[in-house]
């Protein structure tokens, strides 16, 4: 495939990996929307992101409300 976006930012206060991917799921999914009608997919190298996204339900974890964020986002793709 060829580059569609690239982006970057500096996150405050990142205490750790996980928090950094979601994070930047978080802004790729924006971006997607807003510049695309196209079908969105999640592809990221960060397992444990992921497992976050797939478990139904509220996440109760210090991340919960950027997953919950993320999945309404994938809401308004489906």
């Amino acid at each position: 495939g060829s580059l569609i976006f690239a982006a970057y930012r500096f996150i405050f206060n990142c205490n750790d990996s996980l928090k950094a991917e979601i994070h930047a799921i978080m802004q790729g999914m924006t971006l997607a929307i807003q510049h695309s009608t196209l079908p969105v997919i999640v592809q990221s190298d960060s397992s444990e992101a992921l497992l976050c996204l797939s478990r139904n339900g509220l996440l109760r974890s210090a991340y919960g409300h950027l997953v919950a964020e993320i999945k309404e986002l994938m809401r308004h793709r489906e």
